[in-house]
């Protein structure tokens, strides 16, 4: 029986290899794509790039939803050249032809989470690959006990427990990134709770059962150009997939910055083609106050008691990643 999935994302070079990954996994089944705002495109490009994605990949009954690109609080963003580059997926938007696009729902994205948790019999499986403001307006809207008891797990990449966050490395990357002492001066927050860190709060929270994958767990499997050769099939997704690597590991690099492989991994646990060498259990909180010095906006703190305990992966096989993404993305 195939895992019923719905993908929240925001759509950036990382989101467009795990979804191509979850088009080719013959365990799994698309039922939704929740697009935000609030993360690395543009929320009408992101849209478009979900659309076209899943057109490509034969998807045409997966329906995808626009959320929102406006935070709960706080006005964290990307650096604007960054997300420009990524509204077009380096460059590669244009080469993507498919015959038709699946709907666009004329429900927000919050709308068509709570109503396909109402409709199913199935458990759900809810990917998170962005920030968190679609989940947070989705708990918002108190869905019965009932259905959110159809949500086997929530996995999502964000977050950094044990080690040093990003904000400020991508801050830091380029020169047109900059956007200042807010950015540059945070050590400690991942960009996905960074964009929304009350939602972020509100989902950590929560009594959903949450798996996070982690900074812990991302900087261990590091894009490497190496990716690229294991790419040997010539469909339109595994195409796509070989230039999204030849993209990011080329002229679309982070300059000097080693850049991990983020949600493909995330996206690799949740489907169980990868499992984590080592896994803890806590209780988690996200700081949500913003100072101009110093900040701390974003950063986890572990706590000694809240709703639930969070399932934190701290350990994965490069080696093994890597040979599971080239094996699904080579498949039919």
């Amino acid at each position: 029986m195939k895992r019923n999935v719905i993908i929240d994302s925001d759509m950036g070079w990382d989101d467009v290899l795990s979804i191509a990954y979850l088009m080719k996994d013959p365990t799994v089944q698309i039922i939704g794509l929740t697009v935000t705002g609030c993360g690395e495109t543009d929320l009408g490009w992101g849209v478009i790039i979900a659309q076209h994605l899943l057109g490509i990949g034969q998807h045409l009954d997966t329906p995808v939803a626009r959320g929102t690109d406006v935070p709960l609080k706080l006005d964290n963003v990307f650096p604007q050249p960054f997300k420009n580059d990524m509204n077009d997926i380096m460059g590669l938007l244009g080469t993507l032809n498919p015959e038709r696009l699946p709907p666009l729902s004329t429900k927000p994205a919050w709308e068509l989470l709570h109503d396909t948790l109402k409709a199913t019999t199935q458990p759900v499986t809810l990917l998170s690959l962005g920030g968190f403001t679609n989940l947070a307006k989705l708990l918002a809207l108190k869905p019965a006990a009932s259905d959110l008891a159809k949500i086997e797990r929530v996995v999502a990449m964000a977050g950094a427990v044990y080690v040093d966050g990003n904000v400020a490395a991508l801050n830091g990357a380029m020169k047109a990134w900059d956007q200042g002492s807010r950015y540059s001066s945070n050590y400690h927050a991942e960009w996905n709770v960074f964009v929304d860190p009350e939602a972020a709060d509100i989902v950590f929270k929560s009594a959903l059962p949450l798996t996070l994958v982690p900074l812990d767990a991302c900087n261990q499997v590091i894009l490497d150009p190496s990716y690229i050769d294991t790419i040997t099939a010539t469909d339109p997704v595994a195409n796509l997939v070989r230039n999204v690597f030849k993209k990011k590991t080329g002229d679309n690099a982070e300059g000097n910055l080693p850049v991990p492989i983020f949600d493909p991994l995330a996206t690799m646990l949740m489907a169980g083609g990868l499992t984590a060498n080592k896994v803890d259990r806590q209780f988690l909180s996200v700081v949500t106050g913003q100072t101009e010095e110093d900040n701390h906006c974003g950063q986890l703190q572990v706590q000694t008691t809240g709703s639930r305990q969070i399932d934190i992966v701290l350990g994965v096989s490069q080696t093994l990643f890597a040979r599971q993404y080239a094996k699904v993305i080579n498949g039919q």
